[in-house]
């Protein structure tokens, strides 16, 4: 028994090391301690040795020795406010006297332009100093002086102890500001969020096209003072998969959003044209748009037959000439500037069709790695294939383009609001091109709560917290660049991931996990500083399991925190005033995993829940019930108290005018952003997402809008809706009072 309590304490202790923590609160309070058996698997798939006690010993002791032996940590942060900089080294001094000791240290930018710098041992402070094997080491700052401006910066530096003996080490410095960009104006601006593919129009071809959002950003920006239009992620999903946040890449986009009559070979091929005018044609495309549910193969099918068409026509016209034409140089020049994610991303899809597989881990050995000589030999012999996925990722770019130039014209200030999922799919192009940086045989999801007893594992992988520090971030940087090209905000989904993220070994449940801990300062600098390069606004999704440390530490980073109506509190269960809200903040009354407002109101979640037999206990269900009863007194009583409703009594049905009262609550807050979803400013009844049911009880990320786009965008209702929340936003002054109807 000691023994394997001793085992236990030891593999706890080197978890620690890796920022496992053996011990945490659950979503029911409940005290979980991590058994022996998970914390090795999750320390094997970070690469660390833990399948024996020796193995353990030796991590142990490798780990606390590294702090020494290391000259200088592998990745460093420098706030300008903070000068000088204090460089940290660890030095094996020995007897050596640090007045004897010389630096040469050398600073190369982005742009691989060096400065050389020299430092004598005199100028550093010993801050802590340990004898290993019988060798002392010393751990001194050396002010760092000079200007350096934002960016990240490869630095070496060599020590030279005395004439024969010299110590190297190399280290990636990100000079970052301390806080994500926050525009100066406006300080209190509204925007509306939507789910792309749901958008029924008179024109897309059965899912919600850029088309489409281009029609809604005129309108809302030039006519309705909308700042910003929020969409469901973007990027191209797993295949198979119908939810948006199970990308294969979230550094490329999906061609299922395209606007193909927008594409230039469309207008320049008649043959093609005229295919599409056939009856044939507008048939199909007829019974697309009359579907109640987005129907991704059959679309994506006939979109894809079209692009292969429009790829004929642009390598006839633009690619096989002797020289490129005008439009087959822009075509280069995306490419090259994608170089290298863009190849592998494409090469990615190219080998998917020809193996017949998205299950890359069981591809031959000879395509497994992206670097491997069958990947490039596969490359050269299927390179017009590779071509035409990069051809459709460019039209994508060129489309979101487009949609930035709508948006400065229209007057979207804070132009596109993108979301970016917290991780994913295992079978996809990224967990393929970026494998050496995830964590093997593991899956990210959340320890057991009150909607879910067993914990969830979402099927996503995770990042190794430790490769992809001593990878200088890259993946994170490109994944950030990415998503913030073509917008002002941009919402990270489950922001507790920043500092931590529950691990789930493979095979196991929600009861299972573990919370590994991430470099979070780290992460945050790169964070800011991609977020000020780019001018855009970063909004944390904090709900959950987030403590008042972490929103803290958040709201010092200058991200935005994610407030909703049904959530926000006061300790005896009211709903909190509207001036009690945070001004660092995004408020709204509900998102896409909640029901709508109409569909809360009404209890539809829990009556489809319960027909579905997904409460496994009856109590669950009578509890929830319960409790939405309640929560609708609590609301009505929260609007009453802010004068925006009458009647006193609790009405059965939510009417358009109460749902515009609910918003006029939310805007009358001191916070950033308000965003208004779609489904409730057309009072929808369905919810884009229910968690935990399958599809054979609801069709979660296929419900469209039940009205057609020119009929909202047009109707006098949505228009006095939309000049409540100006005015409210704008001026603060108060609406006429609403009934109880």
């Amino acid at each position: 028994m000691n023994n394997h309590v001793s085992g236990t304490k030891l593999i706890w202790q080197l978890g620690q090391q890796y920022g496992i923590e053996p011990i945490y609160h659950d979503g029911l309070g409940v005290e979980r301690r991590v058994t022996e058996q998970h914390l090795q698997q999750v320390l094997t798939s970070m690469g660390v040795k833990a399948s024996s006690k020796k193995d353990i010993r030796d991590s142990i002791s490798h780990a606390a020795s590294r702090t020494w032996t290391q000259v200088i940590d592998s990745v460093l942060v420098w706030y300008p406010s903070d000068f000088p900089y204090m460089l940290p080294l660890s030095l094996p001094l020995g007897n050596i006297s640090l007045e004897n000791v010389s630096l040469a240290i050398q600073v190369t930018d982005e742009k691989g332009v060096s400065r050389h710098l020299s430092l004598q041992g005199s100028r550093g402070k010993v801050v802590s100093e340990k004898t290993l094997h019988g060798l002392k080491y010393v751990q001194v700052h050396f002010p760092l002086s000079g200007k350096f401006s934002l960016g990240y910066f490869s630095l070496s530096v060599r020590v030279k102890l005395h004439s024969e003996t010299a110590v190297e080490g190399h280290a990636m410095l990100i000079v970052a500001p301390r806080k994500c960009y926050l525009p100066s104006s406006p300080k209190r601006a509204w925007g509306i969020s939507l789910q792309l593919y749901g958008l029924r129009s008179y024109r897309n071809w059965g899912i919600g096209d850029f088309r489409d959002l281009e029609q809604v950003m005129k309108v809302a920006g030039a006519r309705w003072g909308v700042a910003t239009i929020g969409v469901n992620p973007l990027h191209i999903p797993a295949v198979g998969l119908t939810s948006p946040y199970s990308p294969s890449s979230r550094l490329f986009w999906s061609p299922v959003y395209l606007n193909l009559e927008g594409v230039a070979e469309w207008r320049t091929s008649a043959g093609l044209r005229r295919k599409a005018k056939s009856a044939k044609f507008q048939r199909t495309l007829q019974q697309f748009r009359e579907s109640p549910l987005v129907d991704y193969e059959a679309v994506g099918k006939l979109k894809w037959t079209v692009l292969e068409e429009l790829f004929r026509v642009f390598r006839r016209h633009h690619l096989q000439h002797k020289h490129l034409t005008a439009r087959g140089r822009a075509f280069a020049k995306f490419v090259s500037g994608f170089q290298p994610h863009l190849t592998l991303f494409c090469t990615f899809q190219a080998l998917t069709e020809h193996l017949g597989t998205v299950a890359w881990r069981t591809w031959p050995n000879a395509f497994q790695y992206p670097g491997s000589p069958g990947v490039e030999a596969f490359q050269q012999s299927h390179s017009s294939r590779i071509q035409f996925y990069q051809y459709v990722q460019w039209l994508c770019e060129l489309q979101l383009q487009q949609l930035d130039h709508v948006a400065k014209k229209h007057s979207l200030s804070l132009r596109l609001y993108h979301d970016l999922p917290v991780g994913i799919h295992p079978d996809g192009a990224d967990a393929w091109v970026f494998q050496d940086q995830l964590a093997s045989d593991i899956t990210v999801g959340a320890p057991p709560d009150s909607f879910n007893l067993n914990g969830q594992s979402w099927g996503l992988v995770v990042s190794n917290p430790v490769r992809l520090r001593e990878d200088g971030y890259r993946f994170l940087r490109e994944t950030l660049r990415q998503n913030m090209r073509h917008g002002g905000v941009l919402r990270i989904d489950h922001a507790l991931g920043l500092f931590r993220m529950f691990w789930v070994p493979q095979g196991g449940t929600g009861k299972d996990g573990v919370y590994v801990r991430t470099y979070v300062d780290e992460i945050l600098a790169v964070l800011a500083l991609e977020s000020v390069r780019r001018k855009v606004m970063v909004v944390g999704e904090d709900l959950g399991a987030v403590t008042p440390a972490i929103r803290a530490k958040l709201d010092a980073a200058g991200l935005l925190s994610y407030r909703l109506l049904f959530f926000e509190r006061e300790n005896g269960g009211a709903m909190i005033p509207p001036g009690a809200y945070p001004e660092q903040a995004l408020v709204a009354a509900t998102t896409h995993d909640l029901p709508t407002l109409k569909g809360f109101w009404s209890g539809r979640d829990i009556i489809i829940k319960q027909a579905g037999g997904v409460y496994l206990r009856e109590k669950d269900f009578e509890q929830d019930r319960r409790g939405r009863a309640g929560d609708r007194k609590r609301l009505w009583e929260a609007l009453h108290r802010a004068g925006l409703c009458s009647a006193k009594a609790i009405p059965s049905s939510l009417s358009d005018n109460m749902i515009q009262a609910m918003y006029q609550y939310l805007a009358r807050t001191p916070s950033r952003l308000l965003i208004v979803q779609l489904e409730d400013l057309l009072s929808e009844l369905d919810t884009p997402n229910l968690p935990g049911a399958s599809e054979s009880v609801y069709p979660s990320w296929r419900v469209r809008i039940g009205r057609e786009l020119t009929d909202w965008l047009n109707d006098p209702a949505i228009m006095r809706f939309a000049k409540a929340m100006k005015r409210e936003r704008r001026t603060g002054k108060r609406m006429p009072l609403i009934g109880g109807q």
